[in-house]
């Protein structure tokens, strides 16, 4: 450490480092769900190691044709960057100085995999400057060749349109490198941000400017600062707002007819004014790193060293680069962590805001969610198809009477006729009447119940069920499938069975029948019959006078009403299910759509929040 403000600088990137590693590494692990905030904290993370690597990259930008690859080449101390009349430098090149033992090389990077090219960009930015290993280009693929000017022309020069569709990523050229390529530092020569086919929107342009510890704007006399300039450093003030900034004002002398004070005035008045919208973006530009050259004329000062206005510019071209490297490059560790710095705040600020948009986005899909639980819980309580206990209910007298009417027109018809009947012919006829009791009781008790219409009813308020489910769902703007409610079990009803309540051999006595002459003797009189229907009646509809009920009302009808009361309300509780199953469907539906693992949801909410608390505590303290 040269001074007190380095060392002071180099423990607050240590400490900022070492709080975002360790947020990195209790969340990073988690935060699967919100890719857009666990890029943007390995992206903070990135910057924050920064500090431990002493390379220092120079941006060179500038409109097209303003001198770009002209100082490039001076600053590389070779032919690195093609110059024509027309748009040549539609790839970014880093240019570094070949390190001992080796030779100059072009390395150009290339990937033909499909994703996202900002990321593979950063490795290999990365790679170069030796804060990653070569393992992390994966995908990427690279060649070297030999620093030639051929070379140069076919690897880096491509062709406007090939360039659109080139897998060309960006080259990396080594050169034995002037004053300003000293001491691990890296130029990355930009195309001109004005091109035919150049977009600053692409976020491309973003993953350069957010690397650069020094940026070095050129303009020309012919090509001065411009509203697409503004834009980008508008685009460089959101990435890296503490960057330096060094202004080169390359001179296009062609009003030969005017006086030198005038040229001399009209260039320091651009200088001026492409100083002063620096700036205006906040960037610190001081009034001894703006310059004025004729580039041109340090390049042609090489070829002609007997031209004195060419050697008189190219020795303010080195009193130039001895300046930068003594203001700026000399002290670049200092600089260098005062930018790291300052970026890392920068990016922890976009994560900061990131995340915040992210929690605002998980604050509206839980307000949404905890509305649909009470669109739900409005109908989640049953009181319809719950309620319904199965009752049924016969009225026992009318069922009475219509035995009694049975036996009666039994009565009557064997009162018109004189019978003399034997025990098998009483027997079918007595039995005959308890079949026909049974079929008018069986008649009797399907109307009065009316089973087809509890039916429709308990369907009916299932439909209605389905009906207030579908509709909370739609309230909650979702479709959900229906369910089909027409298919169900229907409820029967037992027949009566009377003859088991009959002893008939007990009600009818032996009374054999015998006859002479056409005339029978002894066998079952018709008094005699009418006592056994009458007995029969007794024994099916029961006594009012001692309050002693008949096996109708006591024994047969009893068990049939109770299991179609249970049918009943096995029916109704099959509904009540069919509708609780239908609505925890809709609901598990409705809320997945919304938030589809709320536990996992809920965790990643916090850990957002966690991260936000611990970013929040720190942020440089301000004055």
């Amino acid at each position: 450490m040269n001074n007190e403000r380095e060392k002071i600088l180099h423990h607050q990137c240590e400490v900022l480092c070492r709080e975002i590693k360790t947020i990195c590494q209790q969340y990073g692990h988690r935060l699967a769900d919100v890719p857009a905030v666990l890029h943007q904290l390995r992206k903070t993370e990135n910057r924050a190691m920064e500090y431990v690597n002493g390379t220092f990259i120079v941006l060179v930008v500038g409109p097209v044709k303003s001198g770009k690859s002209t100082l490039v080449n001076l600053i590389a101390g070779a032919y690195v960057s093609p110059t024509h009349f027309l748009e040549c430098t539609v790839k970014p090149s880093i240019i570094s100085q070949k390190k001992e033992g080796e030779n100059c090389k072009i390395t150009v990077f290339t990937s033909k995999q499909e994703g996202s090219k900002v990321e593979k960009v950063d490795a290999i930015i990365d790679c170069i400057r030796g804060i990653e290993h070569e393992d992390a280009l994966t995908g990427i693929d690279k060649e070297e060749y030999a620093l030639t000017k051929d070379n140069i022309l076919s690897k880096v020069k491509l062709g406007l349109r090939e360039s659109l569709s080139s897998e060309t990523l960006l080259t990396s050229i080594t050169t034995p490198g002037g004053k300003l390529l000293q001491d691990n530092v890296f130029i990355i020569d930009m195309p001109g941000f004005d091109g035919e086919f150049a977009n600053i929107e692409d976020p491309f342009y973003d993953t350069i400017t957010q690397r650069a510890d020094l940026i070095i704007f050129v303009q020309s006399s012919n090509s001065a600062i411009s509203k697409v300039s503004a834009q980008f450093l508008k685009k460089l003030s959101l990435n890296n707002q503490d960057v330096p900034v060094c202004l080169v004002h390359n001179i296009f002398d062609s009003a030969h007819w005017r006086s030198e004070a005038e040229r001399n005035a009209t260039v320091k008045e651009q200088r001026d004014f492409a100083r002063e919208e620096i700036r205006k973006m906040k960037f610190t530009i001081h009034d001894d790193q703006c310059f004025s050259i004729n580039l041109g004329m340090v390049e042609d000062a090489g070829s002609h060293p007997d031209n004195a206005a060419l050697q008189n510019e190219a020795a303010r071209f080195t009193d130039m680069e001895e300046l930068l490297y003594d203001r700026v490059i000399h002290h670049r560790d200092t600089m260098r962590l005062e930018v790291c710095l300052g970026r890392t705040h920068q990016q922890m600020r976009i994560l900061e805001n990131s995340i915040r948009a992210q929690l605002d986005e998980r604050q509206a899909l839980e307000a949404r969610y905890n509305a649909a639980r009470r669109e739900f819980d409005k109908v989640r309580e049953d009181t319809k198809l719950t309620h319904q206990k199965g009752a049924v209910s016969v009225n026992m007298e009318m069922l009475k009477q219509v035995v009694a009417n049975e036996c009666d027109s039994k009565v009557g018809q064997i009162h018109s006729e004189k019978l003399c009947l034997s025990d098998s012919e009483t027997n079918a006829d007595a039995r005959w009447l308890v079949t026909q009791c049974e079929q008018r009781v069986n008649t009797f008790l399907k109307n009065c119940l009316a089973i087809d219409q509890k039916e429709r009813e308990l369907h009916l308020l299932l439909k209605e069920r389905i009906g207030e489910i579908q509709d909370a769902a739609r309230a909650c703007h979702a479709n959900v499938e229906p369910i089909s409610a027409e298919s169900y079990p229907h409820i029967s009803i037992p027949p009566v069975d009377l003859s088991s309540g009959i002893d008939f051999e007990l009600i009818i006595p032996h009374k054999p029948r015998y006859g002479a002459f056409g005339y029978y003797f002894r066998g079952h009189k018709s008094t005699d019959i009418i006592s056994y229907m009458n007995t029969i009646r007794k024994r099916l509809t029961g006594n009012s006078e001692d309050h002693n009920p008949g096996y109708l009302e006591s024994t047969a009808i009893p068990p049939i009403l109770e299991q179609v009361e249970g049918q009943l309300k096995d029916m109704a509780e099959n509904f009540a299910q069919t509708s609780s199953d239908y609505l925890t469907h809709c609901e598990r539906h409705v809320l997945e759509t919304i938030i589809p693992d709320k536990t996992a949801f809920d965790e990643t909410t916090q850990d957002l929040q966690e991260i936000l608390d611990a970013l929040v505590g720190l942020r440089p303290i301000e004055n």
